[in-house]
């Protein structure tokens, strides 16, 4: 089975981790890679032993011990994170990065955090990958291949990810971010990250050619959440978002996640035009109705939920072949596409 992109239709935040943590089980995948900016954006689930996974940088696919796991040369590295999560789960036998990777530096945080306007008007993470990202650009970067240690295999990704999927392998990307905060892309400049975060960025991000891909899962979170700033359409107040038990915060940064009370319709129409998905996981059903958390069978689904379902659907033209209901890795619906 060749390729399958994982991509955010919205602002992020809406479980892609979990969605290929999810299918590097389904379908055994033999590699997974990470694409996207960098250590900006977290990844995290409940293991159904109450562990709490959180990441950013390591693809999340490392619940399959089967999996092979990589980063894409298009994605920046801090290596004291890359060596703390292969460490915290026990991978470094089966994770490999690709020696063109550009590395985020004690400067790059630093200058991130100095920066008035990345941190007033643009609300940065603080993560580096600005100044990281423009010193790559401008050819100015250290990149993996200059570190004495790494740890992880260091080898060529992009060959390794056509190699596999050309042999019939299942091959993960998983993109980060979202759709709404591509830097070229995005109506919203300058309240955006410092690449796109599209099925065809994610991608390039790997190195992938364009035939080994069969499949665009577009994640579609049911009250879509944005950090930092910028609009938000249909956005519901942080204590409103409180006392229906639903408040969100980022992984990597803590911040208050702003919510939104529904899809917008023309947003997630944007999406799917730039992105091309052949299904649809729609995630945290549960903050759309509370009745389902924790429901792993189609039959558990109310017609709150299932109108979405058939919401989404119209407007992607994909079907929904997952839904997410809860914080466990376990709490997931697949629904047969026929």
């Amino acid at each position: 089975m060749p390729a399958t992109i994982i991509v955010d239709a919205f602002w992020g935040d809406s479980g892609k981790g979990k969605v290929t943590a999810h299918l590097s089980r389904l379908t055994d995948a033999g590699l997974a890679v990470r694409a996207g900016v960098g250590t900006n954006a977290g990844a995290s689930f409940t293991l159904d032993d109450d562990t709490v996974a959180k990441h950013r940088q390591v693809p999340t696919a490392w619940v399959n011990p089967r999996t092979t796991l990589a980063v894409g040369p298009g994605v920046l590295v801090h290596p004291d994170i890359l060596a703390e999560e292969v460490d915290r789960y026990a991978i470094a036998d089966r994770i490999v990065v690709d020696p063109r990777c550009g590395l985020i530096t004690e400067q790059d945080l630093a200058e991130d955090a100095a920066d008035e306007f990345l941190r007033e008007v643009v609300g940065t993470s603080g993560s580096g990958v600005g100044p990281a990202r423009a010193r790559y650009v401008n050819r100015k970067a250290q990149r993996v291949a200059d570190l004495t240690t790494v740890p992880a295999r260091v080898a060529d990704v992009a060959e390794l990810a056509n190699t596999r999927s050309a042999a019939g392998e299942t091959v993960l990307v998983e993109g980060a971010q979202g759709t709404q905060l591509s830097l070229s892309l995005s109506f919203e400049y300058p309240c955006t990250t410092v690449k796109n975060c599209t099925s065809a960025a994610a991608m390039d991000d790997v190195g992938l050619n364009w035939r080994q891909v069969s499949n665009v899962v577009l994640v579609v979170k049911a009250l879509p959440s944005r950090v930092g700033e910028g609009p938000l359409p249909h956005e519901m107040s942080h204590a409103e978002a409180v006392r229906r038990g639903i408040a969100e915060y980022g992984v990597n940064t803590g911040r208050p996640r702003r919510k939104a009370s529904r899809i917008d319709d023309e947003l997630l129409r944007y999406a799917t035009l730039v992105n091309g998905p052949t299904q649809v996981a729609l995630t945290f059903a549960d903050h759309l109705d509370p009745r389902v958390k924790g429901v792993r069978h189609r039959d558990g689904l109310t017609d709150e939920v299932r109108a979405v379902i058939a919401q989404v659907e119209r407007i992607t033209e994909a079907p929904v072949t997952m839904v997410d209901t809860g914080p466990y890795l376990s709490d997931l619906v697949d629904l047969p596409t026929d």
